[in-house]
């Protein structure tokens, strides 16, 4: 196990309550499997991360496969790394990603952190294989040198926190949405929507091993539709006559454009 500490980074061992350190820490395990490993002095608000209509909107639309392509060449990719045995999945949500590469690439411990408590709990009840911790990417509770593989997708991270959790010769696959991701939606909610940045393409201490694309169009039901909105940012800005209009759209044409880098950490 690869948890350590949050409070004085000592490493974490299981115990019938949850789980200690030898500084007699204690963190209980809840009933669906995960502990939660982010104390009081690193949340910003109450009830941290995303809130439980973007979790269940995420969940949604993994459920109808709209983003499965991105799935399936996000597992090429792991696939293709060698001696990966242990992989973090930072901001890993409600799981679906790992679940998936867990499907496909057997032998690999999957380890998963999302400071949203909802996310985690959906998570850990869906995917009991895996291994799921409430905590923030800017102090991961994670051991030095433990991860052969960190994985963020759509989600902030902390590069000297990757760097740490990595072992030599490690992986960070980072990704994200391509300049036109969801683009019938941003136009149809704003009257000058903008294209995403690219994704950057070097990280200090790394070397670019690999990058791609994925790049398809959907056909929307309404169910999806809503979802789709609930799950993104995109539920929080926009016109507000502009998204009531939209959400009554029976079917709806969108396209899904993603971006992903792989590094290695240089020796």
């Amino acid at each position: 196990m690869v948890w350590i500490c949050p409070i004085c980074e000592l490493g974490l061992e299981k115990t019938p309550q949850g789980w200690s350190c030898d500084n007699q820490h204690s963190f209980d395990q809840a009933k669906e499997g995960y502990v939660n490993l982010l104390p009081a002095h690193q949340k910003r608000s109450k009830n941290p991360g995303d809130n439980l209509e973007m979790v269940l909107g995420r969940r949604t639309i993994h459920e109808a496969h709209l983003y499965q392509p991105l799935a399936e060449a996000l597992t090429n990719v792991v696939a293709g790394c060698k001696h990966i045995s242990t992989l973090l999945d930072i901001g890993s949500g409600e799981g679906y990603y790992g679940g998936f590469i867990a499907r496909s690439v057997p032998g690999i411990t999957i380890y998963g952190i999302d400071i949203a408590k909802s996310a985690v709990r959906l998570a850990a009840k869906t995917y009991r294989n895996q291994r799921f911790a409430v905590a923030g990417a800017r102090h991961l509770p994670v051991a030095n040198s433990s991860i052969d593989l960190a994985m963020c997708i759509f989600s902030p991270s902390t590069d000297n926190e990757v760097a740490r959790v990595l072992k030599n010769g490690g992986h960070y696959l980072e990704v994200g949405p391509a300049p036109r991701h969801l683009w019938q939606l941003k136009t149809a909610l704003y009257d000058q929507p903008r294209e995403h940045s690219q994704l950057r393409r070097s990280v200090e201490g790394s070397t670019l091993a690999q990058d791609g694309e994925v790049c398809y169009d959907k056909q929307l039901n309404n169910a999806q539709l809503q979802a789709l909105v609930a799950a993104t940012p995109l539920a929080f800005g926009g016109h507000r006559e502009k998204k009531a209009e939209l959400l009554e759209q029976k079917e709806f044409t969108v396209t899904m454009a993603f971006s992903w880098r792989l590094f290695t950490l240089s020796n």
